[in-house]
């Protein structure tokens, strides 16, 4: 056996599982699967996130879009405010505001004691 259909034999069971990291959330039969029902029970609601459009269980926190200067000032994170240039530079001060919920996705700059900490892209 050559060392690519090994491969490919080895590799074809992965093929089978699902893909992304988050929980199927399609409807299962006639009514909404469990992960459906667990997410509604903890208070959140389903909404399709990143560039896959993955569906997920989203909680929105209490104090979005408050002013922060620090993480310690949110329910999640200090993000920096991006402006008209873009994200902020690391190190630079910045005004921040406290994320809206629990599924951070996108281009974001961390605010920590006035000033951006780190900048990353989460897709």
């Amino acid at each position: 056996m050559t060392a690519r259909a090994l491969l490919l034999l080895l590799l074809a069971p992965l093929a089978a599982l699902p893909g992304g990291c988050a929980p199927d959330m399609r409807m299962a039969g006639s009514g909404p699967s469990r992960e459906i029902s667990a997410c509604a029970r903890s208070g959140g609601f389903l909404d399709a996130r990143g560039r896959r459009q993955t569906l997920m269980c989203v909680h929105r926190y209490a104090d979005a879009g408050k002013a922060c200067a620090s993480r310690s000032d949110c329910e999640g994170k200090c993000i920096a405010d991006p402006g008209e240039g873009g994200l902020p530079a690391v190190g630079t001060p910045a005004a921040g505001w406290c994320q809206a919920d629990d599924r951070l996705f996108g281009c974001y700059a961390e605010v920590e004691n006035g000033k951006v900490r780190s900048s990353i892209c989460v897709d």
